[in-house]
């Protein structure tokens, strides 16, 4: 299951998601609409290598998002 740690509230409209694998974040991507707003990290010293990503998920959305990575993690 998604840690608790690995979602916030981001403003009054919207929460963020951390993925750590870019299946599981593909996979929500398209199962929930979250287009292209995704914030990616990268390994330490290098910008070819991501690491993981934060997804900005709408307060409509949070639920299902929940419920997926808790029945995909």
């Amino acid at each position: 299951m998604a840690k608790q740690e690995n979602i916030w509230k981001f403003n009054d409209k919207e929460w963020k998601v951390h993925f750590t694998d870019i299946n599981l974040l593909e996979q929500a991507k398209i199962k929930f609409d979250l287009k292209d707003s995704v914030t990616i990290y990268y390994e330490s010293g290098s910008l070819s290598k991501e690491t993981s990503w934060d997804a900005i998920v709408p307060n409509d959305k949070i639920d299902e998002v929940k419920k997926f990575l808790k029945e995909n993690t």
